[in-house]
């Protein structure tokens, strides 16, 4: 008799087991890079909006920007179980391009970051719609120096926006807006303007310092956590910059973002260093 409760115990432990991983997808596997590289993009010159007021901006447009807009969720593990220690970090992503069978969008490099303590990492992006893909990271689009990274995932039925960069740098004073996933809300949109150009110091996930050598765009929309790697427009709708950290201070807000310029910069010298 206790034989065969020690085997029924067994049998529900496995099952127990069975049934406790993670809707993760683990056994995804990445293309090879011939089989997703960008062959040719352009980019059209940054011009200024005539629109003052947010009021003035089209609804269903904005509507339509927010579906370029992608939650990533990067988790990082050691074991694909369900009570296995797991460190997800989340952000936001734009949508840039699109080719026949993948959408392709800009984050933050330490958004996307596997964790220092941990040995493998998935990739899972949101839509809009609420749909789940596994991403994957583009073959060097790393580039810790920018906090740039590009992550690409299939298609599905939905269609997404892709949103336009605009190559040129915004001006002291225009108006803004961030659109991004801040504190696990979805799809959230604050306006505000370009205050200055300036460099900044940042403190990452590990408590780590780091200045940023380059000009950023210092603009007052507010940003919080999971806004990281989420799009910066001007009032044309048009991607301006990439939010990538910020005060986080709701009576004076101020975002960190790499403009456009320097964004299309790295985008071509990625693509045509790759033997485009």
């Amino acid at each position: 008799m206790k034989k065969l409760y020690l085997f029924f115990i067994l049998i529900l432990n496995l099952f127990i087991l069975q049934g406790c991983k993670s809707n993760y997808d683990f056994n995804f596997q990445a293309p090879t890079l011939d089989e997703y590289q960008i062959n040719d993009i352009s980019f059209e010159p940054y011009v200024p909006s005539i629109i003052e007021d947010f009021e003035s901006i089209d609804e269903d447009e904005l509507l339509k920007s927010k579906q370029g807009n992608i939650l990533i969720n990067n988790v990082s593990f050691d074991n694909e179980w369900f009570f296995s220690t797991k460190n997800i970090y989340s952000g936001s992503g734009v949508i840039f391009h699109e080719s026949e069978d993948y959408y392709y969008a800009l984050t933050n490099y330490h958004v996307v970051d596997k964790h220092k303590n941990f040995k493998y990492q998935i990739i899972e992006v949101v839509d809009y719609f609420d749909n789940k893909f596994s991403a994957f990271i583009y073959e060097g689009s790393m580039n810790y120096e920018l906090d740039l990274a590009i992550i690409v995932f299939s298609k599905s039925e939905s269609v997404l926006t892709v949103l336009e960069i605009v190559d040129g740098e915004i001006e002291v004073g225009n108006n803004i807006m961030a659109i991004g996933n801040p504190l696990g809300e979805r799809n959230v949109v604050s306006i505000g303007s370009v205050i200055k150009y300036n460099k900044t110091k940042i403190t990452d996930r590990y408590g780590e310092v780091k200045t940023n050598e380059f000009w950023s765009i210092i603009h007052s929309a507010e940003t919080n956590s999971g806004s990281s790697g989420g799009m910066l427009l001007n009032f044309d709708l048009k991607v301006v910059g990439i939010n990538y950290a910020g005060t986080h201070d709701e009576n004076n807000p101020e975002g960190f973002s790499v403009s456009s310029a320097m964004v299309i910069d790295y985008i071509q010298s990625m693509i045509y260093s790759s033997g485009n």
